[in-house]
């Protein structure tokens, strides 16, 4: 078997690539990888995250390399400065930092990781639900699932809604920035485009706040689920835009 074909049927299964850090007991003499492998999270690592946020695995390892890759980042501008040799220059010919470039550094340096939840959706073959909050999934659902039945679409077409939570894990070790979440919430989105989804419903500030940034094209969006449900004519717009995407308009 291709080598390339052996990596694609690993990953089409889940499987994370696994290579021993010490040398097995009456094993060949191995193929080590390079010294940096050794910081590699370990399968079990992997496998925990993939499981309490309902991903599959191989975006668990993207997101803990992902947050390894930041916190050494966050490590090199925390560190201090080292000494400088003593500067001849007078107060008058020493540059002066602008204030906006002095906001700018407080800004990156901030690694306060944001708080929020996206429910995931598909509808369809090609549509995307997503609210903001536990409370509106049932009810998101069971408006999709009506919707469905007024478009004449088959009912299991639509599939088991998946949660993103942010931070993806509570520990103080690992860097989960808002551009650590960007990223995260980018590498799920094509995970979905990867799957077929072309167009998004999004219901909720946290859903119209961070799917734009990671590429995602809103084809319809709501303050809140249930002021659509509530007004003729937000269930108006959101049955025009879903025609538009169906070809029907």
């Amino acid at each position: 078997m291709l080598e390339q074909t052996r990596l694609d049927y690993l990953q089409a299964m889940g499987i994370t690539q696994w290579m021993p850090r010490e040398p097995l007991p009456h094993a060949p003499q191995p193929r080590w990888l390079p010294q940096q492998a050794a910081n590699h999270h370990s399968h079990q690592e992997v496998e925990q995250l993939a499981q309490s946020h309902h991903i599959p695995p191989v975006m668990a390892a993207e997101l803990l390399a992902v947050g390894d890759a930041a916190e050494k980042v966050a490590e090199k501008l925390a560190a201090p400065a080292t000494a400088q040799p003593a500067q001849t220059e007078t107060a008058e010919t020493q540059p002066q930092v602008p204030a906006g470039d002095a906001a700018t550094t407080a800004e990156v340096i901030d690694l306060t990781p944001p708080r929020f939840e996206l429910h995931f959706l598909p509808v369809g073959q090609r549509g995307l639900w997503v609210c903001s909050s536990q409370q509106q999934l049932d009810d998101m659902m069971r408006f999709a699932h009506r919707v469905m039945l007024g478009m004449g679409q088959p009912i299991e077409m639509m599939q088991a809604p998946l949660c993103f939570r942010w931070p993806f894990i509570e520990s103080s070790h690992q860097d989960q920035s808002s551009a650590v979440a960007s990223q995260a919430l980018a590498a799920q989105w094509q995970h979905f485009r990867a799957q077929g989804v072309a167009y998004v419903i999004a219901f909720g500030d946290a859903a119209r706040q961070w799917l734009p940034g990671c590429g995602a094209e809103l084809t319809f969006q709501a303050a809140d689920l249930e002021s659509v449900m509530q007004s003729a004519v937000e269930k108006r717009r959101l049955w025009q835009a879903l025609l538009a995407q169906d070809g029907r308009l």
